[in-house]
């Protein structure tokens, strides 16, 4: 984890579409110009790439305007230990914790995200921590305690010994 003190910027991962709200990060990077978002076409960089880029930001940030059941870039960035800047909708409303593992802002509202890249770009220690929280969330939440050569195992032994 010694990667986390030298994290820089933000990261958007997704497709350009309106419902992915990248109009509405554009926007509000023109309110923060000192926010540094690196924009990326998930159609157009290889997983290794997309993790490379993932794993060197400060934060990801996804602005989205409609509710996706469960957010792929999201789940990355949380086991890369990356806190998020989210839109306040569906899904990104329960997994991130204002505070804790990331930001929330209002829906297409550029102002709201410009000033959470603004806070997040003058805070780093703290978007560090909010990161820490984000992998302690991952392994919580998505990584599961046992894997099927346990649970088979754990079968196995149980009729072994019923017999």
């Amino acid at each position: 984890m010694s990667n986390l003190a030298r994290r820089s910027g933000g990261v958007f991962i997704g497709d350009l579409s309106a419902a992915s709200g990248v109009a509405t990060l554009r926007e509000a990077l023109d309110l923060a110009p000192a926010a540094r978002v690196a924009i990326l076409n998930r159609s157009r960089f290889d997983a290794d790439r997309i993790q490379a880029r993932l794993r060197s930001a400060a934060y990801l940030v996804l602005p989205a305007l409609t509710d996706d059941p469960m957010p792929r870039p999201l789940v990355e960035a949380f086991a890369n230990a990356v806190p998020v800047i989210a839109s306040r909708v569906g899904w990104l409303a329960e997994l991130v914790e204002p505070g804790r593992n990331g930001l929330l802002f209002e829906p297409g509202s550029a102002r709201d995200l410009a000033r959470h890249l603004m806070w997040a770009e003058a805070f780093p220690e703290k978007m560090r921590q909010m990161g820490l929280c984000a992998r302690a969330d991952y392994e919580a939440r998505f990584v599961a305690e046992w894997g099927w050569q346990r649970l088979y195992g754990e079968r196995r032994r149980s009729a072994r010994a019923s017999l």
